[in-house]
């Protein structure tokens, strides 16, 4: 059973039918919840070693619910849509590649601020500062 005040994380896709949800208390893997179709499994040797890896980072945190290696993953940043789990480096690599220069665009390329919208004010501000910034530096 998984405490009432334990640190929750969830990765949840309807579509393909997959819900993971994990349970923290101290930093550490208190409980994991994955259900979905067998060839949707994570890797579990990857999952076993998270639970033996003690205090998990943000990032340890999104690999286990991935159930993924982390290699070739890029880093996100701080989270801006949490709905998503949009980080701000995803944004801002998605700015300087020309796929999303405004708001709109960054919700198409990348679900951020689709779907609460709580996010929209901050993603408006990351493309205003990304506008004032002299080029070369716009971030």
């Amino acid at each position: 059973m998984i405490a009432d005040d334990s640190e929750r994380a969830e990765y949840i896709h309807l579509p393909r039918g997959i819900v993971r949800i994990a349970a923290f208390r101290d930093g550490r893997i208190e409980a994991c919840i994955f259900c979905g179709p067998a060839q949707n499994s994570p890797h579990w040797e990857i999952v076993r070693a998270l639970f033996d890896a003690g205090v998990l980072a943000e990032r340890d945190r999104r690999i286990l619910l991935s159930g993924r290696s982390a290699e070739g993953m890029a880093e996100s940043g701080p989270i801006v849509c949490a709905c998503f789990g949009v980080g701000l480096e995803a944004i801002r690599r998605a700015m300087t590649q020309g796929t999303a220069v405004n708001v709109a665009e960054i919700g198409r390329a990348l679900r951020a601020g689709t779907n609460c919208g709580s996010c929209i004010p901050e993603l408006q501000g990351i493309v205003e500062r990304a506008a004032a910034a002299p080029a070369g530096n716009r971030s």
